[in-house]
Order: structure tokens, then C-alpha cells, then sequence
């Protein structure tokens, strides 16, 4: 019997404006694999325009370790993961 891949994902994001980086990286937990996983990587970003010549970028990926058949699945999950991140990083931005 195969020895038990234990993996992790990650979820990363960065904003850049007015000459302030953040940027935030968190580890998951998630299931171990009884082979070496597949990786479901979204990279997703969105630019701001603040008036005045001035714009903020946020920026957010998910990694999620997945079996191949999964991967369809994994890549959903991810992109909905970035996608909540970045809506997040930006709602302040956007009521300027």
C-alpha cells in the first residue's frame, strides 16, 4: 500500500496602494492523499481607480491540493475562495 502524501493548500493575497503593501499568506488543512495530489492554483486580481491618478491593486490565489478527478471540483472551490477574498480586500476601496 502507497504511503499517505500529507498536503497542504494555501491562500495568499497583497494590496498595493498610496505606497502601502499588505500582504497576507494562510496555510490549510486538508486532506491527506494516498498518492501524490494534483494542485488546483487560481490567481486572481482587481485594480481600483481612485481618482486623482491614483489606484489600488488586491490580489488573492487559493492553491488546493486535489486528485486528479477532483481537479474540476478544486479549481470551482478556488476560484470561489479568491474571488471572496479580493471582494473583500476591496469593498472599502470601492466606496471611495
Amino acid at each position: 500500500m502507497p504511503e499517505k502524501v500529507k498536503q497542504t493548500g494555501r491562500i495568499w493575497t497583497s494590496a498595493h496602494y498610496a505606497g502601502v503593501e499588505e500582504n497576507d499568506e494562510t496555510r490549510l488543512e486538508v486532506q491527506t492523499f494516498d498518492v501524490q495530489p494534483a494542485m488546483a492554483k487560481v490567481s486572481l486580481g482587481l485594480t481600483i481607480n481612485l481618482g486623482n491618478y491614483e489606484s489600488a491593486r488586491c490580489d488573492a490565489g487559493v492553491e488546493l491540493p486535489a486528485y486528479v478527478e477532483e481537479l474540476d471540483d478544486a479549481f470551482a472551490k478556488a476560484w470561489k475562495m479568491a474571488e471572496e477574498q479580493v471582494q473583500e480586500m476591496t469593498k472599502d476601496l470601492k466606496k471611495r
